[in-house]
């Protein structure tokens, strides 16, 4: 079964880039790459990783006004 190529256009997320959280746990990845700062802080980095990806990812806006 294919998919329509609408479902397809609709459906697809974007970025509009680097946040805050975003940049601070890429700077922990190589403190921790580099052995700068203790494992203690992995949870943070996780944490920031996460929350900078969750708030960069959006879902396109329909432009389509129905009346």
């Amino acid at each position: 079964m294919k998919l329509p190529d609408n479902w397809i256009k609709e459906n697809q997320k974007h970025s509009i880039g680097i946040n805050t959280l975003g940049l601070l746990g890429v700077s922990l990845v190589w403190g921790h790459m580099l052995n700068l700062i203790s494992l203690w802080w992995l949870p943070l980095t996780i944490f920031s990783i996460m929350a900078g990806y969750g708030s960069e990812v959006q879902a396109k806006k329909s432009s389509n006004i129905n009346l």
